[in-house]
């Protein structure tokens, strides 16, 4: 199989980008941080990532300053992961796949009762849809602005996942 050309120093941002999110792992990771799961046996279980994978991969993060971990206790030693600024500051782009997921990913009827995630704005108790501005009030949408209400069909899933 051929290697992957190594983008980490192109000049191209989305090279760049792609060179750490362009990993599915990566990306379902980053959603279970932004959901607020942070210890590593609720990440991979949500996930359904090996924990090899989960754990080389919150490695990358922690390497590239996208979480930091933070000791929970000490005997036995256990840490959970928490997203840095540069994390946090990647809330648009996993929210922006979501948008577009729930618009083109489903064949109609596939999701049941409407999208797998409905987001209600804290500040004024709307539901956003996917719109990257709350139609309530008007306010631009970012990291720890939403909170989740999952579908019963992603209820379910997770549920399954868990065992």
């Amino acid at each position: 199989m051929p290697r992957r050309a190594d983008l980490s120093d192109t000049y191209c941002p989305v090279g760049r980008s792609a060179e750490l999110l362009g990993d599915r792992a990566v990306l379902l990771i980053l959603r279970d941080l932004f959901f607020g799961r942070r210890r590593f046996e609720a990440i991979a279980a949500n996930t359904g990532l090996g924990p090899q994978l989960v754990s080389a991969r919150l490695k990358l993060l922690e390497r590239e300053n996208v979480v930091e971990r933070h000791a929970y206790q000490h005997r036995p030693p256990r840490h959970e992961y928490r997203l840095t600024d540069k994390g946090k500051d990647l809330f648009g782009v996993l929210y922006a796949m979501r948008g577009w997921a729930e618009r083109w990913a489903y064949e109609e009827g596939e999701t049941g009762d409407g999208p797998a995630m409905r987001y209600i704005h804290r500040a004024c108790g709307a539901d956003v849809g996917t719109a990257l501005v709350c139609p309530g009030c008007g306010a631009p949408l970012g990291y720890g602005d939403l909170k989740g209400e999952p579908s019963a069909a992603l209820k379910a899933e997770q549920a399954r996942r868990a065992g």
